[in-house]
């Protein structure tokens, strides 16, 4: 009796197809570029702090931090069109100059006037285009079978920078106040416009004009779960990016680097590690239970007034953030068509800013009225309404959440 041989491949068996690569020159620079705007961007955590000393309170603080997305969410409106027709460099590079010359601005700032408002609008005349147009350009040139992971990789330059630019940013501010903080986000802000200068522009379609309004993005069923629970996370981001330095201070301390710290090397970590975890156990409950992590986080922040409660909240908000940010991204951006890809990300990221026009006053006043604890809860039960919605979001053109 003969051996029995496996079975020989048929001839017209073909080999898996190679993955597409994330890591080209335009990633490199666009990474460095987010990286160093990145490093000008996080110490403004430390801004409630310079507007404390200016004699403002808890609600004035909040509605000046709001200022800057008034102007962010206004122009927004406009970039989005401006970026499906004109394409991303040149927003890049010319919102990235104008937030060179807003550092500079807040050195003029030293008493409480208009002075202190007309600079957070032009603070968010910058941002406003510049992350939507980072954004964009990410979601262009990163592999469309490798979006989740492609973001997830690409979010470690925001990340990287905030774990280094917030303890950068208190280390400047006690050798030389906050215009050392200021001068060195202006001379940050200038080093990325270098990056951006090299970039190739994305082979993309353009459009004379967009085929859909704003509004017919806003209202799309694809869209406006999407964009609630989008709105739930960063109002839950606003809760501790504007107050936790004034918390900290109120409970006696005074170095919140080891939040903010913890909160980037956590979301470095599982983008290095875990980048393709979503995929793998699916985005819905990685989602959900990311954002969950993160209601924990701002729920135990008032529970765990310490050092290490602020290294084990950081690490909890680090995760929420970690996978919130780039799963929602991917889910978003793979739902819109390519020609108004840039429309559907500039309104992802003006929610954001909305999220801190809101919000920022919104908790300040809640400090007012009831103190840091009221805060942190609300700010935790809205986070959790999120995760409600994406729990029970059913859609059947968007596979991700619907599983």
């Amino acid at each position: 009796m003969g051996t029995l041989q496996p079975p020989l491949p048929s001839d017209d068996t073909t080999p898996e197809p190679a993955l597409s690569p994330i890591l080209t020159r335009n990633f490199v620079l666009a990474f460095g570029g987010h990286f160093f705007i990145g490093m000008a961007f996080w110490p403004y955590v430390l801004l409630p702090l310079f507007l404390g000393n200016l004699g403002y309170g808890s609600f004035m603080v909040g509605v000046l931090m709001g200022t800057a997305s008034v102007s962010g969410v206004l122009i927004r409106l406009w970039v989005g069109g401006q970026l499906d027709r004109r394409g991303r460099k040149p927003l890049l590079i010319g919102s990235a100059s104008l937030f060179v010359f807003v550092n500079l601005g807040y050195v003029l700032v030293d008493d409480a006037g208009p002075l202190i408002y007309g600079i957070r609008l032009v603070h968010g005349l910058s941002v406003g285009p510049l992350f939507a147009a980072i954004m964009t350009f990410a979601a262009d040139i990163i592999p469309e079978t490798r979006r989740t992971e492609g973001f997830a990789y690409f979010g470690i330059a925001g990340h990287l920078s905030g774990a280094l630019g917030v303890m950068l940013g208190e280390w400047l501010i006690q050798i030389g106040g906050f215009p050392a903080l200021f001068i060195c986000g202006s001379i940050m802000s200038a080093i990325a416009i270098i990056f951006f200068a090299l970039l190739s522009e994305p082979d993309v379609k353009k459009t004379s004009g967009s085929r859909q309004s704003l509004w017919i993005i806003v209202k799309d069923q694809r869209f406006v779960t999407l964009w609630l629970v989008s709105l739930a996370f960063s109002l839950g981001l606003a809760s501790y990016f504007t107050f936790l330095k004034p918390f900290a201070q109120s409970v006696g301390l005074t170095n919140v680097s080891f939040f903010f710290t913890t909160y980037s090397s956590v979301a470095v970590l599982i983008r290095v590690f875990g980048a393709r975890l979503p995929q793998q156990l699916g985005e819905k409950l990685v989602l959900t239970t990311s954002l969950g992590c993160l209601a924990v986080g701002i729920l135990l922040i008032m529970h765990l007034p310490t050092t290490w409660g602020l290294m084990l909240t950081g690490m909890l908000c680090g995760i929420g953030h970690g996978y919130g940010f780039p799963i929602l991204s991917s889910i978003i951006i793979e739902a819109a068509d390519e020609e108004t890809r840039g429309t559907v990300v500039t309104f992802y990221t003006l929610l954001f800013d909305v999220g801190f026009l809101i919000g920022a006053p919104l908790w300040g006043l809640l400090v007012s009225i009831g103190g840091y604890d009221l805060m942190f809860i609300a700010a935790a039960a809205i986070v959790l309404g999120g995760v409600a919605l994406a729990l029970h979001r059913r859609d059947g053109r968007a596979p991700h959440l619907s599983g």
